[in-house]
């Protein structure tokens, strides 16, 4: 009998018991790594906390046009990037006056701008290819400037060996020229008249249509204007709304003397020290920034289907004179503006300003 009970509970142990063992161990197991994976979850979120960065531009709130198309870029990173990322955005010069953007960014005052051109082009000549009178349009410029394009991947190239990067370009505006008595319909008219800029692109223009150039914030506009310190300004018609040149200039040229542009910039090495999902983030809403700032009619908040509809309207409403060229007149100008090309070329390099050329639609010969 006793036998028979010994016989029974080794039966027992050997298949039921060790069983028992097994299932036992395989839970144990597969619950630490459950565990080990969930801690792994946690350590990974932890490590995508979101963080939040600087902006800083000067465009002031009273240019409508352009502080609606910056702040585009800014509720969209707000919106979408939470969890990822948010931006404190500063404008109106309310964290760094405009030539105090690039030295900010460069010290890491702030993470981010939006800036001109014109306080750039010292450090960076490459940025030229924004503003020289090769453009014709607010789209064409958008569709050549934009994320991707192999002019984007130029200049970030050239950009970069000077730790710069431009996340986004939204494309670029004509500076148009406003004379406060003088009527402009050809190079030779200038002779003489001393013509507000803001940069050393536009003073090479306004040099080679021989008249002479004063470099002053648009701040300064209407006092010089309304004393005669200056006889126009290279300024263009978004803004020009926001400084009431109409009060003191007679005249508006409606063609593009010049251009300017407001990118969104950020310093390579920082740009680096991003995550990849932070990364990730600015781009797609950098993207759709640009076609929902400046790009064509109908989509951008800027574009020349506005320009000629709504905004040289407005101006002739309060007494200005919009001044037209033929197609010789505009033929005057673009040949008289070549030197400055031609010297913009020999800035950066010619094989890197020939292949700009070629990416704006422009060939070598161009500037010859």
């Amino acid at each position: 009998m006793k036998t028979g009970i010994r016989t029974e509970i080794s039966f027992f142990c050997r298949f039921h018991i060790k069983p028992v063992i097994f299932f036992i161990g395989f839970f144990t197991i597969a619950a630490f790594f459950l565990l080990s994976a969930s801690c792994f979850g946690i350590q990974q979120k932890n490590s995508h906390k979101e963080i939040t960065l600087t902006l800083a531009s000067y465009v002031p709130v009273g240019y409508p046009y352009l502080y609606a198309g910056q702040k585009i870029f800014v509720d969209l990173v707000n919106k979408r990037g939470k969890g990822v990322v948010q931006l404190n955005s500063y404008f109106s010069g309310t964290l760094l006056k405009g030539n105090l953007l690039l030295p900010g960014l460069q010290a890491g005052t702030t993470d981010l701008i939006f800036q001109t051109g014109a306080y750039l082009l010292g450090s960076y000549p490459i940025i030229g290819i924004q503003m020289l009178p090769v453009w014709k349009t607010v789209s064409e410029s958008y569709k050549a400037l934009k994320m991707g394009t192999p002019l984007y991947e130029l200049q970030n190239q050239v950009l970069g060996e000077k730790n710069l990067f431009q996340l986004a370009n939204s494309g670029l505006i004509p500076e148009f020229l406003w004379t406060r008595k003088k009527l402009v319909r050809t190079p030779g008219d200038m002779k003489g008249l001393k013509i507000r800029v803001a940069g050393i692109v536009e003073a090479k223009i306004i040099q080679a249509f021989g008249a002479s150039p004063v470099t002053m914030p648009s701040a300064e506009l209407p006092q010089s204007l309304q004393r005669g310190v200056i006889d126009g300004a290279l300024i263009n018609p978004w803004t020009a709304q926001g400084r009431g040149i109409e009060e003191f200039c007679e005249y508006m040229l409606v063609h593009p003397v010049s251009w300017i542009s407001t990118p969104i910039y950020i310093m390579r090495d920082r740009w680096d020290s991003l995550s990849e999902s932070v990364k990730r983030m600015l781009l797609d809403c950098a993207s759709e920034w640009e076609i929902r700032y400046m790009s064509f009619p109908g989509i951008g908040i800027v574009n020349e289907e506005q320009l000629s509809n709504e905004v040289i309207p407005a101006y002739e409403s309060r007494g200005m004179k919009a001044v037209y060229l033929t197609k010789k007149e505009v033929d005057a100008f673009d040949n008289a503006a070549k030197p400055v090309i031609k010297w913009w070329v020999k800035r950066v390099g010619e094989k890197i300003g020939n292949t700009a050329l070629k990416y704006t639609g422009k060939s070598a010969a161009y500037a010859v």
